[in-house]
């Protein structure tokens, strides 16, 4: 599901991930978007916050779940205090929980670990155009969420 809006440019890309040989991938694959530069990686979530809030990315990349604080927590903060930066959820972790509090917490995009780098890509594309995505197999949660509301 994709939401068109106004453009911003996406430049510098904060990436919240623990595994670190996942972080490696997504970092290897973030180089070959042009125009992206990945100004820092992080497993813990304290470290990622207090690095986010100094460095102030246009783009935080975010597993939900990390050591310390979840997530969920961090993007609630961190949208709060950077509202200009963007928060793309890349997660394994979807259910009903994860996709509300996500939509509440104004999350730009969230795709599902499973839909792979190409689905990210797509999203932060989108996102970068101004819009909001969510994987397929993330829309019909969201449809549903927001429909109850």
């Amino acid at each position: 599901m994709i939401q068109g809006a106004i453009s911003q440019k996406l430049e510098t890309v904060f990436i919240i991930e623990d595994e670190a040989l996942l972080c490696d991938l997504i970092c290897e694959y973030i180089k070959t978007i042009p125009g992206l530069d990945i100004i820092g990686t992080s497993g813990d979530g304290q470290e990622a916050i207090r690095d986010c809030l100094e460095l102030k990315p246009d783009l935080i990349i975010l597993d939900i779940r990390l050591p310390e604080v979840s997530g969920l927590e961090i993007l609630m903060l961190l949208k709060r205090r950077l509202p200009d930066t963007k928060v793309l959820i890349f997660t394994g972790s979807v259910n009903t929980h994860s996709i509300k509090i996500a939509v509440e917490g104004d999350a730009d995009g969230f795709v599902e670990k499973a839909a792979g780098l190409e689905d990210m890509k797509r999203a932060i594309e989108t996102i970068s155009a101004g819009g909001r995505y969510y994987s397929e197999s993330v829309t019909p949660l969201v449809k549903a969420y927001l429909s109850d509301m």
